[in-house]
């Protein structure tokens, strides 16, 4: 790139160095740098810093300096330090300043007309990624926020099915405790009892784990998952909802099925919210099934989660918009559920997508693809 005569390039830069300081996670240090390896060589300065507010209306932090720089942070409205300053170049985004550019030559002299426009031109061209990095930033905060609302509406909806699920077997068992004084000595009594106890609360503890493990997910990692694994793990949780809906609820596994690398936290939200949407969808003495399998392309193999209800099925217009944020055909719906299970789905390189019923109703295929490892069984 050549300028009033001179060739902008990267050359000349020794003395540069990059203070990676992020504030708010939407300044990234990069983009001083960019810009500093553009300017030192070009404008022959002896040095320079590229500031940005810590947050909004804060004080300034160098993200970039070039030179020897002393500064950590310029408060607003007080006199800058480390000067003097060849020119001083506001980062303003709506009229509002949010960052400086320092520049300083050997004799602290002011820039010429024409080194001070290629700065300046600069120092906007950076005051707007600031900005779209800013908005990029609030953005994915808001998609998080989105994402556990989700979360939590579909936490809400399990926890009332896993308690009445859990009240029935409690007094059950309070019922025989009462009995027990009068019928002591039989023996018969006392083992069934005994043993309808037992397994009782072993399923009212692994529903709870269950519970537990969709409400607090382990940290994001991307680590080879069991999809079978997760589709007995949701089917269990959410039977109690199906049969309050008087649905039944089957699932149907690939015994080979390979593993697939994803966050597994995340693959519960996804299949938690179809599988809901599925038994809310079908008719008293509906049937919902959850299968999973492998299918081969040329694109690779890939494993699937077959969700399919007895449902009236989905209109062609209904169908093509179904993944739109804030569509939905609840009265109480969101209308975000599924927007978020397509999103999560491309963080983990597949898809959702949906096909008619062979006998009515609707089925929605997760598709992941194959991590290669366990094929045929194989550990």
């Amino acid at each position: 790139m050549v300028v009033d005569g001179r060739r902008l390039g990267t050359t000349g830069t020794r003395g540069m160095r990059v203070r990676r300081k992020d504030p708010k996670g939407a300044r990234g240090s990069e983009l001083g740098e960019a810009l500093l390896a553009l300017l030192a060589p070009a404008l022959r300065l002896e040095r320079a810093v590229l500031l940005v507010e810590e947050r909004e209306g804060g004080r300034l932090v160098p993200v970039a300096t070039h030179g020897a720089i002393r500064l950590q942070h310029v408060d607003p409205g007080a006199p800058l330090p480390d000067g003097p300053w060849s020119a001083v170049l506001p980062l303003a985004i709506g009229g509002r300043t949010t960052g400086l550019l320092l520049l300083a030559r050997a004799d602290g002299a002011p820039l010429p007309p024409g080194d001070r426009q290629v700065a300046e031109q600069l120092a906007e061209a950076a005051a707007g990624l600031v900005d779209h990095r800013r908005l990029s930033t609030e953005l994915a905060h808001a998609r998080e926020l989105l994402a556990r609302a989700d979360r939590l509406a579909a936490l809400g909806t399990l926890a009332a099915g896993i308690a009445h699920e859990v009240r029935n077997p409690l007094v059950t068992i309070r019922t025989f405790i009462q009995l027990l004084p009068e019928r002591l000595h039989d023996e018969e009594f006392r083992t069934s009892f005994r043993d309808m106890a037992l397994g009782e609360i072993d399923r009212i503890c692994g529903l709870i784990s269950d519970l537990l493990s969709f409400a607090r997910p382990a940290p994001v990692e991307l680590e080879p998952t069991d999809l079978n694994a997760i589709v007995g793990e949701i089917v269990r949780l959410l039977d109690p909802e199906a049969r309050k809906s008087n649905v039944t609820l089957d699932c149907r596994d690939e015994v080979t099925l390979p593993p697939v690398i994803g966050d597994e936290a995340k693959v519960k939200q996804v299949l938690m919210n179809v599988v809901l949407n599925a038994i809310q969808a079908s008719e008293p003495r509906g049937h919902v099934e959850v299968s999973t399998q492998v299918q081969e392309s040329a694109a690779g193999a890939r494993c699937v989660i077959a969700i399919s209800d007895t449902g009236p099925g989905l209109s062609p217009t209904v169908a093509e918009r179904i993944f739109e944020p804030f569509f939905t055909t609840k009265d109480s719906g969101s209308g975000l559920g599924l927007f978020i299970a397509r999103r999560i789905m491309s963080e983990h390189g597949g898809d959702i997508r949906t096909v008619a019923g062979a006998r009515g109703g609707a089925v929605f295929l997760l598709e992941f693809p194959a991590s290669g490892e366990g094929r045929n069984g194989a550990e």
